[in-house]
């Protein structure tokens, strides 16, 4: 099905091919060249491992080989391990495996790119998600994507849990990582064929907030490491304060025995890495005065943040996989909102959120509480839609080209189990449903197949060019940057494409629920002192 839509790849230029062995100077990898076009190099080591006395430390640059050594790069390495035992990535599977030694990247590049000449490829630099709890979408096929859009695809892993929030040692260190990840890209990927310095930093649920908190965080100084970001369903993280943050490292060091001790710090890096696995102790990242020195949205809303183009979008159905599916009585449902805003909410604004969400009568579906999908329309408007439109208006009111997308393709299995098009679905427009978890929508392969080429055209639209109607397939329609006034989007649907405005029900929604956005962001320390009111 994609061979049809190759119109996109261009040749590469008279010079020769990167090899799948490739030398990075430091150490040499061997890669493995695919049938599809496409060649790999998986497991590759972006920084030293974070173990020992790197243990809860900022990255540092991988250590060099001895002369002549060739690493495998034919297989994926681990991912990282995650914040409690009982995560899905902890359960056996045959896309990964989980270990604290983790910090690496897969690299996948058209066959044809060339390390030499002025031909090198835009790089698509992806961010997973996991709530910075996991590493939820890991090693994703990225050669399909590759080949059709010629481009560079580098997947990263990167620290999450007591590892990468407030474990002790360094702050933040999950999104060091991800900066380290980037730093590496620019100063390696002319060997595989990639321009260092056509670089789009892209990522969905918590690596597309990761995303936008990078571009906070180099709001007074552009280190030069990406040109362009895409935010796939992206939300806030809650941050903490120091103080805040150290509740966190105290409840670790008790439930791990070290609280007290001498040197608590080097009790935790003593401990077997299983043993800093906990379920009670929640680890974000930090307002740390340095990395992250303002919430995300009022950074955004004070224009705040580095100035390159972006993509950002949502699903309609966002809340859906988010929510309880037994939410089943208004008490309930009432507790699941506020919990979100930690409390923030007074009974007044929940009998806001009561009269709007939970009164607008919804299908009910089998074997799922009567009020879960009045609740899951609410859970994706306040953690997903509202948040994208918040942040966008912030980048249009700067003068950045911004474009938005409500990815709305429906697959019947889907919309039968109530679920629709749920949060991150779009991943398997943008790999290819063969390429990523194993549990695409079903259609995916059949009706839906064609929206597959359409979103990838329009991704490595904007990873080569920084506009997504680059190499838009014929027919499509033309992608207009989002403004405050008309909130245009693009929807992704199959047969339906077009543009549209946010509806005039969910902007008041949205402005309802804006005051709730912060809390969501910075626990507040005045329960029930938030006010919505009903336009």
């Amino acid at each position: 099905m994609l061979a049809k839509h190759l119109v996109l790849v261009f040749a590469a230029g008279l010079a020769a091919a990167v090899e799948p062995l490739v030398d990075l100077k430091y150490t040499k990898l061997q890669g493995t060249a695919l049938a599809n076009g496409a060649t790999q190099w998986l497991g590759v080591r972006y920084a030293a491992p974070p173990v020992g006395a790197l243990r809860f430390a900022a990255p540092i640059d991988p250590p060099a080989t001895a002369p002549g050594t060739v690493e495998d790069a034919t297989k994926f390495q681990p991912i990282c391990l995650p914040r409690s035992a009982s995560d899905f990535t902890m359960k056996p599977n045959k896309r990964f495996t989980v270990a604290e030694d983790c910090l690496y990247v897969n690299i996948f590049a058209p066959s044809n790119a060339t390390a030499a000449g002025d031909n090198k490829l835009g790089v698509l630099y992806f961010i997973q998600g996991g709530g910075f709890q996991s590493n939820s979408n890991a090693n994703f096929n990225g050669s399909d994507l590759a080949v059709f859009g010629n481009i560079l695809v580098v997947q990263v892993n990167y620290r999450v849990g007591p590892f990468g929030g407030r474990g002790g040692g360094s702050l933040n260190n999950g999104l060091k990582d991800m900066i380290q990840g980037l730093k590496w890209v620019k100063q390696n990927i002319a060997a595989f064929g990639g321009d260092p310095d056509q670089v789009v930093a892209a990522g969905d649920s918590a690596g597309a907030t990761g995303v936008a908190m990078l571009l906070a965080a180099f709001a007074e100084k552009d280190p030069g490491l990406f040109k362009g970001a895409i935010m796939e369903s992206p939300s806030v993280a809650t941050v903490r304060t120091l103080a805040q943050g150290q509740e966190q490292y105290d409840c670790l060091a008790n439930a791990t025995g070290c609280l007290g001790t001498s040197d608590s710090l080097a009790c935790l890096r003593g401990l077997n890495a299983s043993a800093l696995q906990t379920e009670q102790c929640q680890f974000n990242p930090h307002l740390d005065g340095d990395l992250v020195k303002t919430p995300l949205l009022a950074s955004f809303q004070a224009g705040a943040f580095l100035k390159v183009p972006t993509i950002a979008g949502t699903c309609s159905d966002e809340g859906t996989k988010n929510v309880p599916q037994d939410t089943d009585d208004v008490a309930a449902a009432r507790r699941f909102v506020n919990d979100q805003a930690f409390g923030a909410l007074s009974n007044a604004s929940l009998d806001v959120v009561e009269r709007v969400y939970l009164d607008a009568p919804q299908p009910v579906f089998a074997g799922a509480g009567r009020l879960w999908r009045q609740v899951a329309n609410a859970h994706g408007d306040f953690r997903a839609h509202c948040i994208a439109a918040r942040l966008q208006d912030g980048q249009a009111a700067a003068g950045v080209r911004t474009y938005n997308y409500r990815y709305a393709v429906r697959d019947p299995e889907q919309e039968a189990l109530g679920f629709g098009a749920y949060h991150t679905v779009e991943l398997n427009g943008v790999f290819g449903p063969d390429n990523t978890d194993g549990a695409p929508p079903k259609s995916y392969r059949t009706t839906n197949a064609a929206i597959v080429p359409i979103t990838m055209a329009y991704w490595a639209g904007f990873v080569r060019t920084l506009d997504p109607n680059a190499a838009r397939v014929a027919g499509t329609p033309e992608w207009k940057p989002w403004t405050a006034e008309g909130r245009e989007r693009l929807r992704f649907e199959t047969g339906a494409m077009g543009m549209e405005n946010m509806n005039d029900t969910q902007k008041a929604n949205c402005d309802m629920l804006d005051p709730m956005l912060p809390a969501i962001e910075t626990p507040t320390d005045k329960p029930g002192s938030v006010e919505l009111k009903q336009n």
